[in-house]
Order: C-alpha cells, then sequence, then structure tokens
C-alpha cells in the first residue's frame, strides 16, 4: 500500500522533506479537519483521531512526511519544480489536499479489506467526503473535456481494478506482481499528471509518469521484502512470499530468507534502483538524484546490517544443524530476543 512504508527502513540520514512542502502537508491536514468541521462535525471527530492514529507520532501531517515512505507527495512537488522556476504554490496546495484526502479514502477501505480495521467500518461514510475532496479540486482547474480526466480515469480505475483482482490471488506470480500488485500503485500518476498539465510540460509529462510506475514496481517490491514476516504472520499473500514457497529445499519460509531470499531480494531491489538512475536524467530534477541516492545508501547499510545477522544465523546452523533446521535456529533467535 502507497505510503505505508516500514519502519525497519528508518534511517537518521535519510533525505527530509523541504520546508515548503511540509507546511503545504500541515495546511493540508488543517484544511480537512475545517471542512469536516464545518460540513460533517460528528464524523469529522471521529476521523481526526483515525488519522492521528494513523501516525506514529500522532500528528496527521507527519505520517505523509516519512522520509522512508513512498514519496506520494513529493513527486508533484518535485515534478513542479523542474517545470518552473517558481512553483504556483496556490495551485500545489490544492495538489497536496487532494492527493492526501485520495490517500485516506484508499486507506480505510484498504483496512476495512485487509482486515486490518479498528473503527473504519465507524467512520466509512467518510469516503464519501474523502472522495469528493479528492476529485472536486482538480475541477477548479480542468474542464470537462480535458485530457487530463483520461488519466484520471484510467489510473483510478486500474488501481480498483487491482487491488480487487489481488483480493482473489492465493499466489503472486511474477506477471501478477506487474499487472496487479504495481497497478494497485496507478493512482500516484494522478497528481503528477495534474502538474504536468498545468504547466504545459507536453513530452516531458511522460518521462515523469514513466520515472512515478517504475519507483512504484520498485517501493512495492522493498515493501514486499522488508514487510516479508508481517505479511506471513497475518496470512497476507506477496510476490516475495510466494517465490518463498516455490523453494522446496527449505524446512520453512524464515529458512529460504535466511539462506538465500533476501539476498535475491537485494539483488532484484538494485537492478530496478538502477533502472530508476537511468530515467532520472530526463526529470530534470536535481530532488530526484538526492533521493535515489538516499535509497541506495540505505540499501546498502541494510544490506550490511540485516546479511550480517544472517550470516551469523546461517554459520550457527551450518555447525551445529542440516540446513534444513535453520527455521530453528531462528525461532530461537526470536524467543531470545523477546
Amino acid at each position: 500500500m502507497i505510503l505505508r512504508g516500514t519502519s525497519s527502513l528508518t534511517d537518521p540520514l535519510e533525505m527530509r522533506p523541504d520546508g515548503q512542502l511540509r507546511e503545504l502537508v500541515n495546511d493540508a491536514c488543517a484544511r480537512i479537519h475545517a471542512e469536516f468541521v464545518r460540513r460533517a462535525p460528528f464524523l469529522g471527530e471521529q476521523v481526526r483521531s483515525w488519522m492521528a492514529n494513523l501516525s506514529p507520532t500522532g500528528k496527521a501531517p507527519e505520517y505523509f512526511l516519512r522520509p522512508h515512505s513512498f514519496p506520494l507527495l513529493n513527486l508533484p512537488w518535485w515534478a513542479a519544480k523542474s517545470f518552473a522556476d517558481e512553483p504556483d504554490c496556490e495551485f500545489l496546495a490544492d495538489v497536496v489536499y487532494s492527493t492526501i484526502n485520495g490517500y485516506y479514502y484508499i486507506r480505510l477501505l484498504d483496512n476495512l479489506m485487509d482486515g486490518h480495521d479498528t473503527v473504519e467500518l465507524n467512520i466509512l461514510p467518510a469516503t464519501a467526503f474523502f472522495h469528493t475532496e479528492f476529485q472536486a479540486v482538480y475541477q477548479r482547474y480542468f474542464d470537462a473535456t480535458h485530457p487530463f480526466w483520461e488519466v484520471f480515469r484510467t489510473a483510478w480505475f486500474s488501481a480498483s481494478e487491482a487491488v480487487t483482482r489481488e483480493l482473489k490471488l492465493d499466489h503472486i506470480r511474477q506477471e501478477d506482481f506487474e499487472r496487479v500488485t504495481v497497478a494497485k500503485l496507478a493512482g500516484a500518476k494522478i497528481p503528477v499528471a495534474a502538474v504536468g498539465f498545468h504547466y504545459g510540460a507536453g513530452e516531458r509529462l511522460r518521462c515523469w509518469e514513466e520515472f512515478t510506475l517504475a519507483l512504484s514496481r520498485w517501493s512495492q517490491m522493498e515493501d514486499d521484502l522488508f514487510d516479508w514476516h508481517n505479511d506471513l504472520r497475518h496470512g497476507k499473500t506477496s510476490y516475495f512470499l510466494t517465490e518463498a514457497s516455490r523453494h522446496k529445499g527449505f524446512e520453512s519460509v524464515e529458512a529460504w530468507v535466511i539462506c538465500e531470499g533476501f539476498q535475491r531480494g537485494m539483488e532484484a531491489l538494485r537492478k530496478d534502483l538502477s533502472v530508476l538512475r537511468r530515467l532520472a536524467p530526463s526529470l530534470h530534477s536535481l530532488d530526484v538524484v538526492r533521493y535515489l541516492d538516499s535509497r541506495e545508501a540505505i540499501l546498502e547499510r541494510l544490506t550490511v546490517r540485516i546479511g550480517g545477522a544472517f550470516d551469523v544465523l546461517k554459520e550457527v546452523a551450518r555447525i551445529t544443524e542440516p540446513k534444513a533446521q535453520a527455521c530453528d535456529w531462528i525461532e530461537f533467535s526470536k524467543s531470545e530476543g523477546s
């Protein structure tokens, strides 16, 4: 899911959002609360608590500013900075507001569909607010016949179709990952397209759309790799766990991850990161280059840290047990750490 990210990727050296974007996010969340107070105050109080509880800090804006999450709000901001020396802050404030509403709409439904809901059923009517605010903003800038709306419909409906298809999958093969899992993030193209059309970016918009799709793919692969244990515990299928089930020479998923799965996943992330590197020059964005530098540095540190820990477990298992019993050592290490 867009933005959920993984806490294991937190790093003090990660790239942080700039002050202007932070201000836009703060203002957008305050605007959501103000609109609820004006139009649906009882519902709004419950939604306010839900929004705050999504954030580890208890502050709704901070949820969207975590540097290890998919850069859903950064992408249109970076694109605007690449298209104009002085971005139209009023327009971008509306784009950020729209995108946050769109995210909350998806997240509320996603929690219900995944079975991870807490209060979501009680605030389900809030989807009417979120969807209306998500779409209505763009009606100020694009008339009904504008080509933006074809991008909007295609991306929005593709994401909805993909979410529904994924629920029916017991296994996610390579083709499913490309056609379904990555397609769930198609909505990220909408704010980028809005920025491109607003600034008359022409063919440069295609470059940003291609990069957004490639980054969505990379981020989903990253999420699969670093959230594999949570997915396994909750019975959630993923491409990474499907790959684990295909390797029968190990006693457990955990043993496969330690012995070879983690390394395979890291190699796939490096390969996809090189694709992003090749796409970046056409964007004319130093922000994108800095972001990719940051992600690459984090991957290398994680390779050393997590890979080193797995090497220790493999060596202990090699000395004391057959390879097939590696999972016993995983469970032992868990109990020792708890």
